[in-house]
């Protein structure tokens, strides 16, 4: 299944796609990670990508070239973490959601929530 964790950006807030590479190989280093050149076709699509297994569950992800989202493909135990994971890198006064890639859901990413707490709250919406 695909997810979304995305944030609106006011004020031109956004993830650079340099620290999100950094971020990605520091703290998950088991995870292939890639940056898109500029001329890489797609790249407003699949701007950092990366792929992360654990226990013999996949995640594959990839960043938007304007920094406010990441699209994960995979279980909803790794999507989850990696949501929250991102919600240090994105600005304190930004709202992150993660939902599913047909806004079937919607659930709000604190700053200070544990995974378990989103994924029961995504679990509540299916």
């Amino acid at each position: 299944m695909t997810y979304l964790a995305v944030f609106e950006g006011k004020g031109g807030h956004a993830v650079d796609r340099s620290v999100l590479a950094l971020a990605l190989r520091t703290d998950w280093p088991g995870a292939d990670v890639s940056v898109s050149s500029d001329d890489t076709p797609g790249r407003d699509v699949r701007d950092v990508t990366w792929r992360y297994e654990e226990a013999g569950h996949r995640l594959e992800g990839r960043s938007h070239a304007d920094g406010t989202c990441l699209y994960l493909e995979g279980p909803l135990h790794l999507a989850v973490r990696f949501a929250v994971w991102y919600r240090r890198l994105v600005p304190p006064a930004e709202e992150l959601i993660l939902c599913d890639d047909a806004y079937g859901f919607a659930v709000t990413v604190d700053v200070e929530v544990i995974p378990a707490t989103v994924e029961w709250a995504v679990r509540a919406h299916e």
